[in-house]
């Protein structure tokens, strides 16, 4: 069953540490972000493409595409060039816009995400917008209502199983989704519930569970999910990172859990 991991799960690592580690736990995928300094140097881009065609892995998906007036559309269009050269064919939009609400007239995220997408489907690049409780599209449920008002061909949702969590949804509410508009999923585990705020925003990026060790309903939202889509695993590990545990051995025990947890969903 194959898993991919994303960057986050390793993002202290150099590139080409992170890209090793991805492949000895058995990823045939990773994700990089085309924010990362690394892939706008242009030597350290060349190596890490080397690097991954050598260990036979591709990348599933570009992050770091933020929809947000100082990004705008040419910005956006900048990182859509480097994520040709990753050779990646979804690019993940997050809405995170100091403007509350989705409807403001031009130039918000609506209408950004809109002529995102139509720059993209020019480049065969199909579009992904990640919701969280920490941007201006704060649920499934909110994103699911923009997805079908654009109307976009290229344009699906991608599934977080933290942020999913702590929208408060869970597998009824990925249930209830057409299928055709999902088109990602990042897998983690935790606790059903976060403590504060800080506490959610500390694990979303330092602290996560390998996927089977937490609480979260995983199972039941994968089999609610479209066979076929692609699963990466977003798991960053402070506490084994901070007790000396390496890299390799990191992606290895993220990449284990998670494919036991997806086969099991899916046999």
């Amino acid at each position: 069953m194959s898993v991919g991991l994303e960057h986050l799960s390793l993002r202290e690592e150099p590139l080409s540490v992170f890209v090793e580690a991805a492949a000895a736990g058995g990823a045939e995928t990773v994700c990089l972000s085309v924010a990362h300094p690394g892939v706008h140097d242009r030597r350290v881009l060349r190596e890490t493409l080397s690097q991954l065609d050598a260990l036979n892995l591709s990348v599933a998906m570009g992050d770091g595409f933020l929809l947000a007036p100082e990004e705008g559309l040419d910005g956006l269009r900048r990182k859509l060039d480097v994520l040709a050269e990753l050779g990646a064919p979804l690019a993940n939009t997050c809405a995170f816009e100091p403007d509350a609400g989705l409807r403001r007239g031009p130039g918000h995220i609506e209408d950004l995400l809109g002529e995102f997408c139509q720059v993209a489907r020019t480049a065969q690049v199909d579009v992904l917008i990640e919701f969280t409780p920490l941007s201006h599209v704060p649920s499934l449920a909110a994103a699911v209502e923009l997805v079908e008002r654009l109307d976009q061909p290229n344009l699906r949702i991608l599934v977080d199983t933290l942020h999913l969590a702590r929208a408060g949804e869970g597998p009824d509410d990925v249930r209830n989704v057409d299928r055709r508009l999902f088109g990602y999923c990042q897998l983690s585990d935790g606790p059903r519930v976060s403590e504060s705020l800080s506490a959610y925003l500390d694990e979303a990026v330092n602290e996560r569970a390998i996927p089977g060790d937490g609480e979260f309903p995983l199972g039941e939202v994968l089999s609610f999910l479209p066979r076929g889509i692609t699963v990466s695993a977003e798991v960053p590990l402070r506490g084994l990172k901070q007790a000396g545990i390496s890299p390799k051995e990191r992606a290895r025990r993220i990449l284990d859990g998670s494919r036991r947890l997806v086969a099991r969903a899916w046999m």
